[in-house]
């Protein structure tokens, strides 16, 4: 949840509906927004967090317009047909963040309420979306007071202006050393010979990315042109985020232009505010949510979420805006249909089905799996289906795996496709314990599978290695052989090469005629790389 505060006199004024506290409160926490406090002018709410969207007044108040009646489908992002000025990315700051975004805002109109408003937005966008600045950094200037066109560029440590909230002139390494939001976030340019920045035709260094911005652009009550950036390491997440701001300022009656982004290698404007496509089956709709809709009903609830949708026969094909980044499969727009329709309006069922609880067939073969394995002398470790790239690849896996689109943290931003990485992983920070270390996991992992809509499989696996002075191939088939009798079934190892293992020293596990696994001893370099200085040898299959 992120914690913001709402002027409730802007908010009401941008819904157009005049709502008591109690009814306010109501609405809104329908809406993924729950109320901690309200008073004559200020409301302070819990957003979850994977509404970026509702983070700004004005975001709040379009989706309770859309609840309410007042206003349905995607609101108006009007782009000037062209582009109000151009950014140039060069190569070299471009290796640091290699994605900029950008767009101007005119005819703004501030008071004390709505900059306050604005600037706690972009700090929550910092904050959740852009991760704390790792992932999106974005600026805010007076567009006044700069010369287009902008340049991008790495400057050396010793090139200096004015940072905000400070009243000198500092290098770029004394912002990093001295300035506290330097200091807080000195950690995203560790190591770097030179830092990216914002520059104007003029010369004039509009900020230190994504460190913080020069006094002499900065946004003030006067202002009325504004010139915003986002700069990052992942382009959905900058446009998105772009987006929200946009349409937070477009809902204020603003004017927003798209700016130019010149690559070396090719120009982009932005920011794309192409809606998402997404369709959903009403039958689905009614399956999940117990209800028994039409493809209109279906439509017009989704509308009311400020979606553009059209029955079309026994599906729904939606729209969705470019600020809304949370959706990623149908079952998103079923929750969106719920939501619409009112958790309360829901008639409470009594259960239809009677039957006796038990444990499944498939985890009783896991259960029998772990057993087995506590009874060879294995010990059985368990760990998290979230993973990162790093690791996948540290074991030298060749396997696809699905990357997590918003991860909270880049150290769980991928979802396992095998059990073996993790298990290396865990050996690596182990070495100071005695051994032998003999680990087992039994688990789902995450396969590709194009047949199926989400294109993404669950599968029950086990893995087991043996890491000690004399971890061989001979010891970790044995084990196997041993389990497939336990289930009367008959084991063929068909001799294999894999990056995985030694050569010559790995095979394919083939059981009831088909191949449901591998085994072999892991590479020394491998192990070398984890820090492991003892030999192992794994194997890993598929539970039936």
């Amino acid at each position: 949840m992120v914690s913001i505060k709402l002027d409730k006199t802007l908010l009401l004024k941008a819904t157009g509906k005049k709502l008591s506290d109690d009814a306010l409160c109501a609405e809104l926490e329908q809406m993924k927004v729950e109320v901690e406090s309200i008073d004559d002018c200020v409301l302070s709410v819990d957003v979850t967090g994977d509404r970026p969207d509702l983070l700004g007044v004005n975001g709040v108040a379009r989706a309770l317009a859309g609840r309410l009646g007042v206003s349905k489908g995607i609101p108006a992002l009007p782009l000037a047909k062209k582009p109000a000025l151009q950014v140039i990315v060069e190569k070299d700051a471009r290796a640091i963040r290699p994605f900029v975004v950008g767009a101007v805002v005119e005819g703004v109109r501030f008071s004390d309420d709505s900059i306050a408003e604005i600037f706690q937005l972009q700090d929550k966008l910092d904050l959740t979306v852009g991760r704390k600045r790792k992932r999106v950094s974005i600026g805010l200037y007076d567009l006044d007071k700069l010369t287009p066109p902008f340049h991008f560029k790495a400057l050396p440590p010793s090139t200096s202006f004015t940072p905000l909230k400070s009243d000198k002139k500092m290098s770029l390494d004394e912002i990093l050393s001295e300035h506290p939001t330097g200091v807080e976030n000195a950690k995203l340019l560790a190591g770097r010979k030179n830092y990216p920045c914002l520059v104007d035709a003029a010369g004039e260094i509009l900020s230190l990315i994504p460190i913080i911005n020069n006094v002499a652009s900065a946004v003030t009550e006067k202002t009325t042109r504004i010139f915003i950036d986002h700069t990052g390491t992942e382009e959905y997440a900058c446009n998105s985020s772009l987006n929200i701001l946009c349409q937070e300022f477009a809902d204020a009656g603003a004017k927003v232009s798209s700016v130019e982004i010149v690559y070396p290698d090719k120009t982009v404007l932005t920011p794309d505010s192409t809606p998402h496509k997404l369709r959903v089956a009403v039958v689905e709709v009614n399956k999940a949510l117990g209800v028994s809709f039409t493809g209109k009903q279906v439509a017009d609830l989704l509308t009311r979420q400020r979606i553009n949708a059209t029955a079309q026969g026994d599906w729904v094909d939606a729209q969705i805006p470019a600020y809304r980044a949370d959706f990623l499969h149908p079952v998103d727009l079923i929750e969106e249909v719920a939501l619409a329709y009112g958790y309360n309006n829901f008639e409470p069922l009594k259960p239809t089905a009677y039957t006796v609880g038990s444990v499944s067939q498939a985890t009783m073969r896991e259960n029998f799996v772990r057993d087995f394995l506590v009874g060879a002398g294995f010990l059985e470790v368990n760990t998290y289906i979230t993973t990162n790239e790093a690791r996948i690849r540290a074991s030298r896996s060749q396997a696809a795996f699905a990357e997590i689109l918003n991860p909270v943290s880049e150290e769980y931003a991928a979802l396992r496709s095998e059990l073996l990485p993790n298990l290396l992983n865990v050996l690596s920070k182990n070495t100071h314990v005695p051994y032998p270390q003999n680990l087992f996991e039994a688990g789902e992992v995450i396969v590709p599978n194009d047949k199926l809509p989400e294109r993404m499989e669950t599968r029950l696996r086990a893995c087991a290695i043996a890491c000690h002075t004399s971890a061989s191939l001979t010891e970790v088939a044995s084990v196997l052989n041993e389990l497939a009798k336990r289930v009367n079934g008959k084991l063929f190892l068909k001799k294999i090469s894999s990056p995985q293992f030694i050569p010559g020293r790995s095979a394919e596990v083939n059981f009831g005629g088909k191949t449901v696994g591998i085994i072999g001893e892991i590479h020394p370099e491998i192990l070398s790389t984890l820090g492991i200085s003892m030999p192992a040898a794994a194997f890993e299959i598929d539970l039936p």
